[in-house]
């Protein structure tokens, strides 16, 4: 940075303080002409010191984030919160973490990055309420709150969508892992959630666990990712999806009904496996929460003794717990 020159820093000074913004801003902003600004723009552009978005003629300039840590500018407690919480995928399929995703996200829907600073710190801080040691315990609220719950307690990680904002940075890695079978996502999220799941497991007892089936075949299976990446050194007991000529994938069943239905007929538990202790059922994502209360029910039919079921999934419905038609 010391290589460029004084002017070249005051458009940079500029974007840090006032980013996103357009060139006609800076001018205004700088009382230069527009062909200085697009001369020292190229310039921060070339020293990688900043970014753009967007197209003429509302494109946008903001610094890279790696400038943003490097630099002296200091980020407030809620940039740093965005920061560390936020991933935006673009319409190219461009994953753009922290502030730089949010105001990209901010333009590409043309609202106030400020204003919606502000909301998303509101949101973000009324979920965290829910959250006890980086669990969100849903148990009174899933299958819509009906009876014949067979699972002692379910937790989520995180919810997979909150307000206008779209998908939680958990939600976006869970969506993203899935569709695009990327291994590296999947092991980004096995590092989150890791700790949550080893002090479920310690604190009550649990010595077995049961991955919920996948129902569409694809290459890479998320689960047997997510498996082989926590490496949680329990027992495992072995839930299996019946096949049939046309598999129904949860996801298309929008009546809460259908989904305890499929659940029903479609996952099995060989009555010959040995279960006589705690056990947790995983699955990576939780609409009505039908799929681990039915494979918690068939568990409880095959052993005889009083143990305790918890259910966990990466991520969760947030508004009513009904379903998740993406994931």
């Amino acid at each position: 940075m010391s290589n460029i020159s004084k002017e070249s820093k005051n458009v940079l000074k500029i974007i840090e303080h006032y980013g996103p913004i357009r060139s006609s801003d800076i001018v205004s902003t700088l009382s230069v002409s527009i062909k200085t600004v697009y001369k020292h723009l190229t310039i921060l552009l070339g020293e990688d010191l900043i970014e753009k978005s967007g197209t003429t003629p509302k494109v946008f300039y903001f610094i890279k984030k790696e400038h943003l840590f490097n630099s002296k500018l200091i980020l407030s407690i809620n940039e740093q919160i965005i920061e560390q919480n936020y991933i935006y995928v673009s319409p190219s399929g461009e994953l753009v973490r922290g502030l730089n995703g949010f105001y990209q996200w901010c333009h590409k829907n043309e609202l106030a990055p400020k204003k919606e600073e502000s909301l998303f710190i509101k949101s973000f801080k009324s979920i965290q309420k829910f959250k006890k040691n980086g669990l969100i315990s849903v148990k009174k609220s899933i299958l819509s709150g009906k009876a014949d719950l067979y699972l002692d307690d379910i937790f989520f990680s995180d919810f997979y969508t909150f307000d206008h904002f779209g998908k939680t940075k958990l939600g976006q890695l869970v969506y993203l892992g899935k569709t695009s079978q990327n291994k590296e996502l999947i092991s980004e999220i096995a590092k989150i959630i890791k700790n949550p799941l080893e002090n479920i497991i310690e604190k009550h007892n649990i010595k077995l666990v049961c991955f919920i089936p996948p129902t569409i075949e694809r290459k890479i299976q998320f689960l047997d990712v997510l498996k082989n990446k926590l490496k949680l050194n329990l027992e495992e007991v072995i839930a299996m999806k019946i096949s049939s000529s046309i598999r129904i994938p949860q996801k298309t069943l929008r009546k809460l009904e259908d989904r305890i239905i499929n659940a029903q007929k479609t996952i099995t538990i060989s009555p010959s496996q040995k279960i006589d202790t705690n056990i947790l059922i995983i699955d990576d994502a939780t609409g009505s929460g039908a799929t681990l209360n039915e494979t918690a029910k068939k568990i409880r039919k095959i052993t005889k003794h009083k143990i305790k079921i918890f259910g966990y999934s990466v991520v969760g419905s947030y508004k009513g717990f009904d379903v998740i038609s993406e994931v």
